[in-house]
Formats: C-alpha cells, structure tokens, sequence
C-alpha cells in the first residue's frame, strides 16, 4: 500500500461521519412553521408534498429538518439534463459485474431506490428542470408503493413510511419545465414559499453565526441590501438566504482582524466581494454600475 493511500485510508476513519442528522439552523416561524405543519399533516395523510419557491429561500433546510425530526433517513437529487434514471434507480458496477456477473452483488442502488426501500425521505430537488423521461420512473413508487428496478428485471416493494417531497423554483425561471401531469398529479399538497420577511431573515442570519456579536445596525443595513435586490427589476436571480449569512460572517471576521467596529464602509467592502456573484442580472445590466447604485442607497459608500 502506498503512502498516498495509507494516509487517505486513515484520514477516512478519522473523517468518517458516524450520525448524519447535523443541526439544521432553521427559525421556525412564519411560513417556514406554517409550511412545516401542513408537512408533517400531508405525511400523515399519506399525501406528497410540493414546495415552491425561488432560489434559496430555505426550502432544502426546512426538508431535512423534516426528515430529522421523523428519524428517517433522507436522500435527495438536484435534477438537471444530467440526471437520467439510472442516476435515481441504480446501475451496474463494471468492476463487479467481472466477479460476480448481472446480480444483485453487483447493483449499485441509486438514492431514490434506497429511500423507498429503506423507507426514508427522497426530495427531488429542482424536480421542473428534470427530463420527463427520468421523472416517469418514479412514477410506480410513488403512486403504488412499488418500485422497478430494469436492470434486475425484478419488481421491489417501497417501504410503507418511504416519502417523496417535491422542491422545485417558480415555473417562470430560466431552466424550468412544465411538470408532466403523471407526476403532478401524485403530489397533492402544494405549499408555496418567499423570502422571508426582514426580521426573520434578520433572526436567520444571526442564528447562522451566533459566535459573531454583530450590532442589530448592521444587521439591518445586510438585510436591507438583500431586499433591495430582490425587488430590483435589474435582477434576475436574486440573493439567498445563504448570502446574507456570508456578508455576515465576512464583515465579522474582517472587523475582528483590523480590530475596527464595523461601519458602512465595511459593510460595502464586504458585500462587493460576495455580492456580484450571489445575484444574476438580466442580460445587458453591468454589475459593477448595479453593486455602485445598491450600496450609495443602502450604506452610503459605493
């Protein structure tokens, strides 16, 4: 064995994640309490969840909670052009197939066919930019508890507790589909999420980095930068929830290094070395004009 490997293998066992179910910094209020419940109500009523919402306003978070607080295991798939069914259902092994041909020995499941058969939670993440050809096989799992694995040429039965919720962004952004009506109609329940308003984003962003004693000033100018972009008609994808907890940490940091408290102009430094990147303009739109006239409104410095 070499010295690469040997010290891959040790770093593995010291790295190794035992317990997956980290703490999930989510306020539960407002519509996140709100869509929690109408959750946990649809699961009960064995009834698939739909989540609606633009890009990064919580939606994986509030789903893994979810899934935490069931004490089910959860898996997920971002869809894209990329993902095909194989990369939900399973594929042979090549390396295994030699050893111990077509069979079971050599079947790598994919998550999709773990959820359903260990009975856990699958979020299809991103489900409207999916191929209709890839969405319809999970059809059978979801509507009659069986799943098929063609490789196998064997039909499995889904656990009773397996659960699919659906998170996908509004149908108007770049990149969506229309959702095929086979899969639409097996989900039920459909919640629709924003934003968060201001104070809760506020106690979002600070529940994210309670090591930070960020005064509640600052707080309201990197929050008031987050919604000046989001209603700004120059933007075509808005900020996340992730990069407001970013500007936070970043400005903090930097204070403590130049050991200053941190004032608008930090504040701007900050947010022009996160902020071009975590927003997309629509085309035509130059982003430095557009960083210059959201910072002269919110801090004052450009």
């Amino acid at each position: 064995m070499s010295k690469q490997i040997k010290e891959f293998s040790e770093l593995m066992e010291e790295s190794k994640i035992v317990d997956i179910r980290e703490e999930i910094n989510l306020v539960l209020e407002g519509q996140y309490k709100y869509a929690y419940e109408a959750m946990m109500d649809a699961y009960n009523a064995g009834l698939f969840v739909g989540l609606v919402g633009p890009v990064g306003c919580g939606k994986t978070a509030l789903c893994r909670k979810f899934a935490y607080d069931l004490n089910q295991e959860f898996y997920w798939i971002t869809f894209s052009d990329l993902v095909r069914p194989a990369t939900l259902i399973g594929s042979f092994d090549p390396s295994l197939v030699f050893k111990y041909g077509f069979s079971p020995d050599s079947y790598t499941p994919g998550p999709f066919s773990l959820a359903a058969l260990k009975g856990g939670v699958f979020l299809a993440n991103e489900l409207n930019r999916g191929d209709e050809y890839v969405l319809n096989s999970m059809l059978d799992a979801m509507e009659e508890r069986r799943l098929y694995i063609p490789q196998l040429k064997t039909w499995l039965k889904a656990k009773d507790k397996f659960y699919v919720i659906a998170a996908m962004n509004p149908a108007e952004l770049k990149g969506t589909r229309k959702l095929p009506s086979a899969i639409k109609d097996r989900i039920k329940v459909w919640i629709h999420l924003e934003y968060p308003p201001k104070s809760l984003e506020q106690k979002i962003m600070i529940s994210n980095c309670p090591e930070y004693n960020l005064s509640a000033l600052t707080q309201e100018k990197i929050i008031e930068l987050m919604i000046q972009c989001r209603e700004d008609s120059e933007v075509e994808k808005p900020p996340s929830l992730r990069t407001s907890i970013g500007i936070a940490r970043f400005v903090s940091q930097r204070a403590q290094r130049l050991k200053v408290k941190v004032d608008n102009k930090l504040i701007a430094e900050s947010a022009k070395l996160i902020l071009p990147d975590s927003i997309q303009l629509r085309p035509g739109r130059n982003v430095d004009q557009f960083m210059r006239k959201i910072l002269t409104k919110v801090v004052g410095v450009a």
